[in-house]
């Protein structure tokens, strides 16, 4: 099925088929169920309750002249699986209700009215510190208990790694990569070309962290843990969209969360020292590095945020991402 809101008969004969409704529902409505960037997601409701069809499509949802694997679907619905059995992460998930392969489509627990943490872009203003911690000893239980108790499915996601690989340590250090950063914002252009272009030595450690980022490992991680992902709701904070999931480093999940956090305005040493207190033991540095390839990725790169920074806050940024990498 190709999912589209607004084909109700479609959806209701794929759900009726596969038994996923009870005799006396209907389909009611579908809508958008937030702006996230790979996937198309549609919040489901019938005159029962409602719930989440999510489907992967060959692209980028966000941008559809990129494309992407399917399997990331199976990906996310293994991760869902495997962390069913692990105290301290299931409590954090929407629950997988069901997941048809050839379709790449996996219907998902609705967690209800709620909001992602990316308004903490703008109001920049620090993230409270119990969900900060929540969202930390999240991390730190799905870390731990995957090295403890493996999962049974190997999480490689070598496709979605190498899509992941060439935007945050390729692309945007590529000078010549067309993308035109002043339709972003005026005068970015130029900062890239006296900051990350000019810099000697950048491109080349960016990707040597990419090649560790490519290789495997014995830690089963989110793959992309930053505001996009975590949801508010009235029950309590979540975590959502594990499709970049794979067996690696802790660090990166790290890394990319304490990117995300300077990016709300806090401070580099202070974000790290609560990764530190809150997660506990981790390699500092290879943290930051990966933080630091992060915050230029997202600035520019593909990925953008909804950042309402000036180019003097990018600047400083820019700078002290690459002292971090190159210093």
């Amino acid at each position: 099925m190709h999912l589209d809101q607004h084909q109700l008969n479609t959806i209701n004969s794929w759900l009726q088929q596969r038994s996923l409704l009870d005799p006396e529902e209907a389909i009611l409505s579908a809508e958008k169920a937030g702006e996230g960037n790979m996937n198309y997601t549609l919040r489901i409701k019938s005159n029962l309750r409602s719930f989440i069809l999510k489907q992967a499509r060959p692209y980028v949802e966000k941008y559809p002249s990129i494309a992407a694997p399917v399997e990331r679907a199976a990906m996310e619905a293994a991760f869902f699986k495997a962390a069913a059995q692990w105290e301290g992460v299931e409590e954090m998930l929407p629950r997988l209700l069901y997941f048809a392969p050839d379709d790449h489509l996996q219907m998902i627990e609705d967690l209800g009215a709620g909001a992602d943490f990316t308004t903490f872009y703008q109001q920049k203003g620090p993230i409270p510190a119990e969900e900060l911690a929540s969202l930390l000893q999240f991390l730190r239980a799905l870390h731990q208990q995957s090295r403890e108790t493996p999962p049974k499915d190997k999480f490689q996601n070598r496709a979605m790694r190498e899509l992941n690989h060439f935007h945050i340590f390729d692309f945007p250090f590529q000078s010549d990569n067309g993308l035109n950063l002043d339709g972003i914002q005026e005068g970015l252009q130029a900062l890239a070309q006296h900051t990350i272009f000019q810099q000697a030595g950048l491109h080349e450690k960016t990707m040597a962290l990419g090649l560790r980022y490519l290789a495997d490992g014995d830690t089963l991680l989110h793959g992309d843990f930053f505001p996009g992902s975590w949801l508010r709701t009235e029950r309590g904070v979540f975590v959502i969209d594990p499709e970049f999931c794979f067996q690696g480093d802790a660090e990166f999940d790290l890394g990319v969360c304490l990117a995300h956090l300077c990016f709300c305005g806090m401070e580099w040493a202070a974000a790290a020292g609560i990764l530190q207190e809150q997660y506990g033991v981790f390699d500092v540095a290879l943290c930051q590095d990966f933080a630091a390839v992060e915050i230029l990725r997202r600035i520019y790169g593909v990925g953008q945020l909804p950042l309402s920074m000036s180019i003097v806050e990018k600047e400083a940024l820019t700078l002290l991402a690459i002292r971090q990498l190159v210093s």
